[in-house]
């Protein structure tokens, strides 16, 4: 190596030197104390500190592991991979197979996310024969509970029940909340509905707010397929209550991630400028270009930071979406479940073309007014329409086409596309096509 290289490389190995003596364990305590307190990008920081300094392979496998964990909760799924790689490394230099397993588990989830089918179930495969080598029956056991969760997920009920049915021992005390959501999913699309009750009553004893939720939604559905609307509509309430109080936690906790990661790049900005001093002083006793080669480092690493933030923001974004669009889905699936909508269809498909009375009017709006309240509320808080005019809205809703609509109502196909014109001048003030009133209805 050439003498100017040497010199070149003396600031970084001095750098080196001072995270060497830096206390792994030290680092790795305040990362615990960070996540305890929520600050994921501060306990990141510390983690990836201490796996630096640490030349303890037990240490590094539990730190990579944490990283991992922190970078999946974060949505970074291919940062995720790599740091449940290491970890996995770092349990094989120590021959410790059940935590070679748990590696393998977490790659499998990363694959299952990625929608990877073949490497997910090739990983999950390769943890539980890890897992039977050990002779470890409960990580056997739960390793077969998450790859029921991956069939059950696949709709592939088969393999869901031969795996799942182990921890559906009667004789099992405290079954765990994600086993009773799995065996209520499992029977209520497969049978018996005695046992999909069951679970669905074990679910709404939980304390996570999303499986009392599905609970509800559940035992509404079954209640409905037995005609016993009165008490489907107690758990429709319910799971409506439970729907706008998962959505207000999950905004509080984007609004955290948000505020932490505004946090964490103050930090690293003051990270950065301490960083900078260092890096001058070395300058100093070295030479200029010294220091001109770490501050191209630091503007690189400082690029790669901003780069990260960018894509967190948007896998957030896209969290949202998917959140909206399944809790949109699901509404529509309860909403074409009901009564009121299954007699809409027998309507339709008599050849008397018969149209809606009174009652049906009534039982819609009743119906709307439970299982998307808010479709009405924000409708009326742009216009006040006549009973036709909310009537066309309220179909509209259900995806009827214009000629359901005017048989439904005993008018013509012509006369509700001028309904939907003229509601689209009045709303927004200017002409408007039919078909942009139906894409505004469909939207609220």
């Amino acid at each position: 190596m050439k003498p100017l290289h040497i010199l070149l490389l003396l600031p970084l190995l001095l750098l080196l030197a001072c995270c060497s003596a830096t206390d792994a364990r030290k680092s790795y305590e305040k990362a615990r104390q960070c996540m305890a307190q929520g600050d994921a990008p501060q306990a990141l920081a510390c983690l990836r500190a201490a796996a630096d300094a640490t030349a303890d392979d037990s240490l590094r496998a539990a730190i990579y592991s944490e990283i991992g964990d922190l970078l999946f909760d974060e949505g970074l799924q291919e940062q995720a991979l790599g740091a449940y790689q290491k970890a996995y490394r770092a349990s094989h230099a120590l021959n410790d197979t059940a935590a070679m397993a748990c590696q393998q588990v977490n790659i499998a989830n990363i694959y299952r996310t990625r929608e990877n089918d073949d490497s997910c179930l090739y990983y999950f495969g390769l943890a539980r024969q890890l897992a039977r080598q050990q002779h470890d029956s409960m990580l056997v056991a739960d390793i077969q509970n998450q790859m029921a969760g991956y069939y059950l997920w696949h709709n592939d009920y088969a393999q869901a029940r031969r795996l799942l049915l182990p921890a559906l021992n009667p004789s099992q005390a405290g079954m765990a909340g994600g086993i009773c959501f799995m065996a209520a999913d499992l029977y209520r699309h497969t049978g018996p509905t005695d046992s999909a009750r069951h679970y669905c009553q074990l679910l709404l004893r939980e304390q996570e707010t999303g499986l009392r939720q599905m609970g509800h939604k559940w035992l509404a559905e079954l209640l409905l397929a037995e005609g016993k609307t009165a008490e489907a509509a107690v758990h429709l309430e319910q799971y409506e209550q439970l729907t706008d109080t998962l959505m207000q936690e999950t905004d509080t906790e984007s609004l955290r991630r948000i505020s932490a990661l505004y946090d964490y790049s103050l930090r690293e900005q003051q990270n950065a400028r301490l960083e900078r001093r260092i890096i001058m002083a070395v300058a100093v006793i070295v030479v200029l270009m010294v220091s001109l080669l770490a501050l191209m480092l630091f503007f690189s690493r400082r690029r790669m930071h901003y780069s990260m933030k960018v894509q967190q923001l948007e896998h957030l974004l896209a969290d949202y979406r998917r959140r909206d669009a399944k809790m949109a889905d699901r509404q529509q699936d309860i909403l074409a479940d009901t009564p009121i909508c299954r007699h809409i269809g027998r309507l339709l498909g008599d050849a008397r073309c018969q149209p809606m009375t009174d009652e049906d009017w009534h039982i819609l709006e009743d119906t709307l007014s439970k299982v998307q309240p808010a479709f009405l509320q924000r409708l009326r808080g742009f216009h006040r329409y006549s009973a036709h005019e909310l009537h066309v809205c309220m179909l509209l809703r259900l995806g009827l086409s214009p000629a359901a609509i005017a048989q439904l109502t005993a008018r013509s196909k012509q006369s509700i596309s001028s309904v939907r014109s003229r509601l689209f001048e009045k709303v927004f003030g200017q002409k408007g096509t039919p078909a942009q009133w139906d894409e505004f209805v469909r939207s609220l």
